[in-house]
């Protein structure tokens, strides 16, 4: 199993324990996380800035998503997947953001993706959204 998909699992761990619907993975929201995840290595900063001075959303537009509600959750540091989500779930912003029950797409973005190393610092990018209509 990917590290990715186990984020995922776990993501959705959470949403089943309050009685939301999974979040299914999106194309084009992986490939916006993926991207700011590994803008956030190059650069050794934890931010919601992204490339060129990007927001989230914009990001997100980018990629061709046209979305009515969309969020963006980061972190730094968390070696595996129940880590980093136990990150997000004990910051009440990123816990709103995941148990948001508007948002039903979901994307990840992990840098460095080194799976057999657990002493990577690795910096994660999640954006979740729900499409148009």
């Amino acid at each position: 199993m990917s590290l990715i998909t186990d984020v995922i699992d776990c993501l959705n761990a959470e949403r089943t324990k309050a009685n939301l619907p999974a979040l299914t993975p999106n194309s084009l929201l992986m490939q916006t996380a993926q991207q700011h995840a590994e803008f956030m290595d190059q650069k050794q900063a934890l931010s919601h800035m992204g490339k060129n001075r990007s927001t989230f959303d914009e990001r997100i537009r980018a990629t061709g998503y046209s979305f009515s509600t969309a969020a963006e959750n980061v972190a730094l540091g968390a070696v595996d997947a129940a880590g980093v989500v136990k990150m997000w779930m004990d910051s009440p912003p990123h816990r709103a953001n995941i148990l948001n029950d508007k948002v039903c797409d979901v994307g990840l973005g992990i840098s460095p993706v080194e799976p057999e190393d657990a002493s990577v610092t690795r910096y994660w990018s999640l954006s979740l959204a729900a499409p148009l209509g």
